[in-house]
């Protein structure tokens, strides 16, 4: 990840929907940060504006290590505080991990469970199967899966190169009843929602079982056309949204920062309605990422 320069930008508060794309409410007064020409975000603040290096990370910056019954595990974003991280990528308020899982070549992970987890990985490299409860499925580069909690399952790559994936973990409450049996989609075969914040092309993943988060979850595949820009906004308290580059090296306007955001880096838009961010195509290549919204703030 690289920092070219800083920049400014105003920007539009317009809540994402928890499965990405529904538009909550109509806005009527036009929030700060805004567009207009004398609005307070037009000036820099040194003093006051958010250090936004703690929101962004890369899986190359974690050590590796095994989990999930040998999956090699490297961190992106860890356990933390949303409004004032303690390091780099400690910004986690409502998930327990965010990170990069891969598997080895000819290699199959050990049965796994867990009583009080849950797990969400997409594959975005690579190809193999996973195994659970009686159900079996293949599964390769766009597939999603979800594991409940309770559920026993295995990965098997019977390729001769690595299965990668991004994992999310989310940890469940007590009295939650989760789902006995695995979900698994695939973003090629949904129906594309075109438009949202200016230029996301988004799709879920049509599940085969709906997956039953314990939080107010929702992912999506999200593309920009080549030579676009998305609009810039900010979130607000109780706002967890996380945004991983799969494919292509995109800008990244992030604050009052410009970045170049390669694949396997992802982000954290902090919650504090001051930090605006814009995914930038402006290369004729494909852009991909992985969006995570979990929305307390939207929970009525």
């Amino acid at each position: 990840m690289k920092s070219i320069v800083p920049v400014l930008s105003g920007a539009v508060l317009l809540a994402m929907a928890l499965a990405f794309g529904q538009v909550q409410t109509k806005l009527t007064v036009e929030p700060d940060p805004s567009f207009a020409e004398d609005a307070p975000a037009n000036h820099r603040h040194p003093g006051l504006d958010t250090d936004v290096y703690l929101y962004i990370n890369h899986w190359r910056n974690s050590a590796p290590y095994e989990g999930h019954g040998g999956f090699i595990e490297r961190d992106i974003l860890t356990p933390g505080d949303p409004l004032a991280p303690p390091r780099r990528g400690a910004v986690l308020k409502y998930i327990k991990a965010y990170k990069r899982a891969a598997l080895e070549p000819r290699c199959n992970t050990q049965p796994f469970k867990s009583a009080d987890e849950q797990v969400f990985f997409y594959v975005y490299g690579g190809s193999g199967r996973v195994e659970a409860a009686g159900k079996s499925a293949e599964i390769g580069d766009g597939t999603a899966v979800f594991i409940p909690a309770g559920v026993e399952f295995r990965v098997l790559n019977p390729t001769d190169r690595f299965l990668e994936t991004i994992m999310v973990v989310e940890g469940i409450t007590a009295g939650f009843v989760p789902n006995r049996i695995i979900s698994v989609g695939d973003y090629h075969n949904s129906v594309p929602n075109i438009g949202m914040h200016w230029a996301h092309i988004g799709r879920g993943f049509g599940w085969d079982t709906p997956p039953k988060f314990a939080n107010p979850v929702g992912f999506a595949i999200v593309s920009i056309d080549k030579f676009d820009i998305a609009q810039p906004h900010v979130h607000g308290p109780g706002c967890e949204e996380i945004w991983c580059q799969l494919k292509g090296t995109s800008l990244l306007l992030f604050g009052n920062r410009l970045f170049h955001q390669e694949p396997g880096e992802a982000f954290l838009i902090p919650p504090n309605r001051k930090v605006p961010h814009s995914s930038i195509n402006a290369t004729d290549e494909p852009m991909l990422w992985l969006y995570m919204g979990n929305r307390h703030d939207q929970i009525k």
